[in-house]
């Protein structure tokens, strides 16, 4: 047999196998690796603060970790009393928000005309019975005490790595007995990836301070909750862009009944996240990534069909962390070229 063909058969079922183990155990290695981002978070805060002019060369590694620690929590404990707080005030708008949501596909209709044709009642009683405003928001909200748990699980395997970050260095060091190629390696993966995550933490923060102003100035209810969620979002390439200015636009009809508010709801949102996601991210990160756009969209898809919501969260971090490990040896370097942007 062709030794190139073997190798990529090899190659084909340690994938399959890796993907299959990945996705069996999603259970256990999600909140794992959650725990080791929110990690990366607090280093690459603390780096940040470092960098803060006159005072961060002052502040000692403690404090610093201490602070990014602080933030970090401060705003998982922000997210979850606005999600318990505004969970009955969600449930008691809903019926509200299905009966608008008639009201406005009714103009549709009429501006399409056919709401005197035979079968635009079946239409909308076929369309309404898809599509329960209720019942997507009940389901939405019922996952509230799993995440919850979810949350507690991460934050202590955070907490763990926080405190022995330190021997999981020394233990790395002494496994790879001494090689100063694989220590490298693991300080640019530590490196990037922390550095990464925690100018996306930023940029989020910013992006969801912006466009709870932007929500503010409509007059859209729950303003608090969706601008947390949009922070969020930035953390997901494209995908979490779109979401961020589609859902939010959808609830300003829904809430109000008409077009006009939810179209400038719509330019503000999609103009603050055109100016974070395209002037201030390239400015702040400097193209570190080297990440081709269609590698980044393809981990987006692969991640999330193994890992679902969580893998579009890891995807970026771990094809960087898979990327500077495959650029460090010569057999996997011309893998690195494939993903990287300028190959």
């Amino acid at each position: 047999m062709n030794e190139g063909l073997l190798k990529c058969t090899c190659a084909a079922v340690l994938a399959t196998l890796l993907g299959w183990g990945l996705y069996v155990g999603r259970s256990v290695l999600v909140p794992i690796a959650f725990g080791i981002i929110a990690t990366y978070v607090v280093f690459g805060l603390a780096n940040l603060l470092c960098r803060i002019p006159y005072v961060g060369k002052r502040l000692r590694a403690g404090l610093r970790y201490t602070i990014a620690a602080t933030l970090m929590l401060f705003t998982v404990y922000l997210s979850v009393d606005l999600l318990l707080s505004d969970k009955d005030r969600l449930m008691a708008v809903a019926p509200k928000y299905e009966a608008t949501l008639l009201v406005l596909l009714t103009k549709f209709a009429a501006l399409l005309h056919i709401e005197t044709e035979a079968s635009w009642t079946a239409i909308r009683r076929d369309l309404l019975a898809s599509v329960d405003v209720q019942a997507i928001i009940t389901t939405m909200l019922s996952s509230v005490s799993s995440l919850l748990a979810a949350i507690i699980v991460v934050l202590l395997y955070a907490t763990f790595f926080l405190i022995e970050h330190a021997k999981y260095r020394r233990k790395l060091v002494n496994f790879a007995e001494g090689s100063t190629r694989i220590v490298s390696v693991i300080d640019e993966i530590n490196s990037k990836i922390g550095v990464y995550l925690a100018m996306k933490a930023l940029l989020g923060a910013i992006l969801g301070i912006v466009s709870w102003i932007c929500m503010r100035f409509i007059g859209l209810e729950f303003a608090e909750l969706w601008a947390v969620l949009i922070g969020l979002l930035n953390f997901i390439p494209y995908a979490g862009s779109w979401i961020s200015v589609a859902v939010p636009t959808l609830l300003a009809a829904l809430q109000f009944g008409q077009l006009s508010e939810a179209i400038v709801l719509f330019m503000l949102l999609t103009t603050a996240n055109f100016v974070v996601g395209h002037l201030l991210d390239p400015w702040l990160m400097g193209g570190s990534l080297n990440l081709s756009p269609a590698v980044i969209l393809i981990s987006l898809a692969v991640w999330s069909s193994i890992w679902g919501i969580a893998g579009a969260f890891l995807a970026v971090p771990i094809t960087v962390g898979l990327i500077i490990a495959f650029s460090a040896f010569e057999s996997t370097r011309r893998f690195a070229a494939l993903l990287t942007n300028d190959g």
